[in-house]
């Protein structure tokens, strides 16, 4: 049983006392890409972008993975913008002086929609519910322990709990029953049981949830901090 569940724990990735590193790149889609080049080059005076975007889609594409894959920040993107901008001086038909701020304006426009998505990013965190389950197995709102659903009785369900705070997405039913030590049958009722107690005692619903085929995983509303 323990072989099983050490291949269990390595199939799902999880482990209570993890830490998970960070990505401090950014993301961006070709159409963002497209217009904060398409701004800079407004912002220049060029005319017709949109054709001269078109017309330089490959190297557009180009530089948009070399900035998914560059550390955010803003003279990184100054970095890369600047090796486009160096090839494409000709073809815009610009001055040394007017390319280097093009560059510099499309860097800029990287930075800013960065800070925007991580923002956005904030603020969905900020909205998560967080929770506290402490030594003693009492479930309890973070923001007012006396919203509480004690586990101290059951133990299964509190294992159930931790088990599935420390995996991030979906841990199939079979999977779940062998790391918690039961049945299938036993976790679709702890589920529900759990869930019933949830929205009871502390005010939360659908703590644990399903999707056929998939298993069960906490609801990526709320944040169980294991004390």
């Amino acid at each position: 049983m323990k072989m099983k569940k050490a291949a269990l724990a390595t199939k799902y990735k999880f482990n209570v006392n993890r830490s998970v590193g960070m990505s401090t790149t950014m993301r961006f889609s070709l159409g963002v890409t497209k217009g904060i080049v398409k701004k800079a080059l407004e912002n220049s005076g060029i005319q017709n972008p949109d054709e001269i975007i078109e017309r330089l889609e490959a190297k557009i594409v180009e530089l948009q993975e070399r900035i998914n894959k560059t550390d955010a920040r803003l003279e990184n993107y100054e970095k890369e913008t600047s090796k486009t901008i160096a090839r494409l001086k000709d073809e815009l038909r610009v001055g040394k002086q007017t390319a280097l701020q093009i560059g510099r304006d499309i860097a800029q426009g990287f930075y800013e929609q960065g800070q925007k998505i991580r923002s956005k990013q904030g603020e969905k965190k900020t909205k998560e519910t967080v929770l506290c389950l402490s030594p003693d197995g009492d479930l309890y709102l973070d923001s007012d322990n006396k919203k509480c659903y004690p586990m101290n009785k059951e133990k299964m369900r509190e294992k159930l709990i931790k088990v599935l705070c420390s995996s991030r997405g979906y841990i199939k039913t079979a999977d779940l029953a062998a790391l918690v030590g039961t049945t299938n049958q036993a976790i679709r009722n702890s589920k529900l049981e759990i869930n019933r107690k949830a929205k009871n005692r502390i005010g939360i619903p659908d703590l644990i949830i399903g999707r056929d085929g998939n298993g069960y995983r906490l609801n990526p509303q709320y944040k169980i901090k294991i004390q």
